[in-house]
């Protein structure tokens, strides 16, 4: 019988020599990593973690720098309080001329992002020949809180360069219109413009973030007996002109006193 050889390792001890075959090897694991071995990780591995830590660190600085964020408007130190008071629009007031004039308050919020308030000063002037004229001073204050309200101010002057509305059909009251004219006025917040025509007078100031108004106007209404009077032709008579560009002189210095009122510094 026909023996196969034994092999030996060529030291002269002729002990067998233990041969390891496919089937005794340790088998490698999935992914190609051996027990207890840990795969070196690639350097594109620690590259990327490198660029997330730095940029949650330079995400952090911009949050603390506020980065991105718009400063709020200066408020120059303006609060909310009753604009329509016969000592808060003076000498407006006076230079109308009237006995008496009484408040119509109108709305009043207090927000986040905005503080407002308006209101009216309306009188009369007695009965002359059935004709009665009729006074309003119109206030409005808004304190923007959060964004700069410059552009929202010029659209709002482009909004009031629009033809006035007419009063409605049988009311009574009268309107005669002339050329509204709109001019800058210096030396009043950051932007003031007087704008009008005969029927009503008003100044817009934008100071920071705070925007005024103050409007005067008058209307006519007929309240006398019977119908309005004619002329010879047939036509309306028109009501006694009153021409409230005089007012233009003062309302300027009527919206600095109520500024003022208005300052809390």
């Amino acid at each position: 019988m026909i023996t196969e050889p034994e092999l030996t390792d060529g030291s002269g001890d002729d002990r067998p020599v233990d041969v390891i075959g496919d089937d005794d090897r340790p088998r490698e694991p999935r992914g190609g990593r051996l027990s207890g071995v840990r795969r070196r990780r690639g350097p594109w591995v620690w590259a990327l973690a490198g660029a997330v830590v730095a940029s949650a660190a330079w995400a952090g600085a911009l949050r603390g720098a506020d980065y991105g964020r718009t400063a709020p408007p200066d408020l120059h130190g303006y609060r909310l309080a009753d604009p329509c008071t016969v000592a808060a629009l003076q000498p407006l007031v006076d230079m109308i001329g009237l006995s008496s004039m009484h408040e119509i308050p109108g709305p009043t919020n207090v927000g986040r992002t905005l503080d407002h308030i308006a209101c009216r000063l309306v009188g009369n002037t007695s009965e002359n020949d059935g004709w009665i004229t009729s006074y309003t001073i119109s206030v409005s204050v808004d304190l923007h809180k959060k964004t700069d309200p410059r552009a929202e101010f010029e659209d709002g002057l482009k909004a009031r360069d629009a033809d006035p509305a007419e009063p409605a059909a049988g009311s009574g009251v009268v309107m005669v219109h002339d050329p509204r004219t709109s001019r800058p006025v210096t030396g009043l917040g950051d932007r003031a413009f007087l704008t009008g025509d005969s029927t009503s007078q008003t100044v817009d100031v934008l100071h920071g973030g705070a925007v005024f108004s103050i409007e005067a106007g008058a209307t006519e209404e007929w309240i006398g007996a019977g119908e309005r009077p004619t002329d010879a032709d047939g036509s309306p008579e028109p009501p006694p002109h009153v021409d409230t560009k005089r007012f233009g002189a003062q309302l300027p210095r009527a919206v600095r006193h109520l500024m003022s009122v208005l300052s809390a510094r």
